[in-house]
């Protein structure tokens, strides 16, 4: 007698990608992670958001230095942060955008790179995301291991880590 078999199938479904998040930080990773998001990209057709996000806890303890030393003008500091972090996600926008991608950026004030990048991504529905696994230099060199092993940990889609 034939056994009976159940007509769902588990694992046979592909998942559909179609938003990739890649989080850039100022380290010699940027160009490898955009390399890695255009080949994605076109192959998937999916489109594709830069981030960076801003250290809320760094910039308020930069901001409250910048206060007390030189008359308060902190609120300009943090404009100019982000303006500089606007600029430099423009140059990974042009970049993707060149090669047909629809891009997108953002600039993310939060308490901390990982939370920044988790929520991010599960508030825009992203369904993968590609980081770095080591930021700029020495003590960020470790942090920026910690900032991937972090969303990997905690992100509610696949995470793609570049070395």
């Amino acid at each position: 007698m034939p056994q009976q078999t159940n007509n769902k199938s588990v694992g046979n479904e592909k998942p559909k990608i179609s938003r990739i998040l890649i989080a850039l930080d100022k380290s010699g990773y940027k160009e490898k992670i955009i390399a890695y998001a255009i080949t994605l990209s076109k192959s998937l057709g999916a489109s594709v958001t830069v981030i960076h996000v801003l250290d809320k806890a760094s910039l308020g303890v930069i901001r409250n230095m910048i206060g007390y030393y030189r008359g308060g003008k902190a609120e300009e500091y943090e404009k100019a942060v982000k303006k500089q972090a606007e600029e430099f996600l423009n140059e990974s926008k042009v970049l993707l955008e060149k090669e047909g991608i629809n891009t997108t950026t953002a600039v993310v004030i939060k308490s901390s790179a990982a939370e920044g990048i988790i929520d991010y991504a599960k508030d825009n529905d992203v369904d993968l995301i590609l980081i770095g696994t080591k930021g700029i230099t020495g003590g960020a060199r470790f942090l920026m291991g910690g900032i991937a092993n972090s969303v990997i940990g905690h992100a509610h889609c696949p995470v793609l880590a570049i070395r």
